[in-house]
């Protein structure tokens, strides 16, 4: 596994990633209104593009050059704001490799919005619950946890 700098060329390899992670990984989590609220698959290719230039952000790339993964974080407000890995690799490391290279341009403390699926992750790599949280996307409303390691 190699680790990069996103490049906006891998934006439609990321966003595709995004679609079948949250499709296939959150589905025991969240209702198909849900799902498709939050990671909806006709998004705009520039606004998702676009949602990665003012902030660090990483790809995970297998053997064969395959993006498997990717993050990005606010280095400045030390806040994690992506976090995704294909679900062919989910529990095999990708997603601690990249939370680890985010976290090592931040200081503590470091902040995520994890997804009801996540939060068991983020709480095995030292973060712990601030409180829940409800965001609103097409006007539904997802449930996730503001969460803190410091």
């Amino acid at each position: 596994m190699r680790i990069r700098r996103y490049s906006v060329s891998d934006a439609p390899a990321v966003h595709s990633l995004f679609i079948d992670s949250v499709q296939k990984l959150c589905r025991s989590d969240y209702s198909f209104n849900e799902i498709a609220a939050w990671a909806p698959v006709d998004a705009d290719a520039e606004i998702w593009a676009g949602r990665f230039s003012d902030q660090h952000s990483i790809v995970a790339e297998d053997e064969d050059g395959v993006i498997i993964g990717f993050g990005s974080a606010d280095i400045g407000k030390g806040y994690v704001d992506m976090l995704y890995v294909s679900p062919s690799v989910a529990g095999h490391g990708v997603g601690k490799t990249l939370l680890k290279a985010l976290e090592s341009r931040m200081d503590p403390p470091i902040t995520v919005h994890a997804s009801i699926t996540a939060c068991p992750f983020f709480r095995s790599q030292g973060y712990s619950i601030v409180r829940e949280n409800i965001v609103v996307r097409g006007g539904v409303r997802i449930k996730n946890y503001l969460m803190r390691k410091m």
